[in-house]
């Protein structure tokens, strides 16, 4: 089974970071942090065409961690860095169903 120990986040943003958007990236996890980093700036480069500012991070996940949902947020810090966390949603409790048979319960004292 693979598992996923980094992401990468490219974002592509107008002057000034008035609007920026999410990028596909070239893969969805990196099995290693340093495949996620080799890749990087090609990437990077890959899109520079397209947008006036690219931003661009790999965030490193602990594969130990990543069990079910994740729930991935960015920023554009003031200091104009992509900052990218990444936060493991609980896994959903498991759901009891009672049902009722067709036999009649038989309740005593």
């Amino acid at each position: 089974m693979e598992y996923i120990a980094a992401i990468m986040m490219l974002v592509g943003c107008t002057p000034g970071n008035i609007e920026c958007k999410e990028l596909p990236a070239p893969a969805v996890g990196f099995e290693t942090a340093e495949e996620c980093q080799a890749l990087l700036q090609p990437s990077l480069n890959d899109v520079k065409g397209r947008y006036k500012i690219v931003y661009g991070k790999c965030a490193a996940i602990d594969p130990a961690l990543y069990i079910e949902d994740a729930t991935i947020t960015w920023a554009i810090t003031p200091a104009d860095e992509l900052d990218v966390q990444v936060t493991f949603d609980e896994p959903a409790a498991p759901v009891l169903v009672a049902g009722k048979r067709d036999r009649q319960s038989v309740f005593s004292n």
